[in-house]
């Protein structure tokens, strides 16, 4: 009944590397905010450290949304079944799995389909933090591409 069912070590491998990039993304981001105190305030700096804690949630945000399709072939006909709608869940044809965006698609017989087990929210907050990352990413190339311009100048000037 179900053709494409979530690769399990696919899945697996996706949380271990997620959840490796986010602590370490997380480390490095609180010790970059920690030690922007200590250099006299450097925008760039913070920038840096606040980049690397919104990757980290993104990363996070990932892993919990790929928790949700760790699940074996019966697991997953039922999840598509608590789904569905009382009409729909004798008629669920098959799934298919996408990585990205993260969602498990129920198909049902003479058409349609509807997603399940991924939690609504996990997409949307997927894209969000995905935006605030590149965001403040560009912030901290300009103010360190600034602050080197303007160590520049007073090296020049002397």
């Amino acid at each position: 009944m179900l053709d494409d069912q979530p690769n399990s070590v696919a899945v697996l491998l996706i949380i271990l590397v997620g959840l490796v990039m986010a602590v370490s993304l997380a480390v490095y981001g609180c010790s970059t905010l920690a030690r922007s105190g200590d250099r006299g305030h450097r925008l760039g700096t913070r920038l840096r450290g606040c980049t690397a804690l919104a990757g980290a949630a993104a990363v996070a945000t990932y892993v919990w949304g790929a928790v949700h399709l760790v699940r074996d072939e019966s697991m997953t006909d039922q999840v598509c079944k608590n789904a569905a709608s009382p009409a729909q869940a004798a008629h669920i044809s098959g799934v298919d799995v996408s990585y990205l965006p993260l969602h498990l698609n129920c198909h049902v017989t003479g058409g349609g389909s509807f997603t399940a087990a991924v939690p609504d929210y996990v997409n949307p907050l997927l894209v969000g933090l995905g935006l605030a990352t590149l965001l403040l990413a560009v912030f901290a190339a300009l103010a360190s591409e600034l602050r080197t311009r303007a160590d520049f100048t007073k090296e020049t000037k002397r």
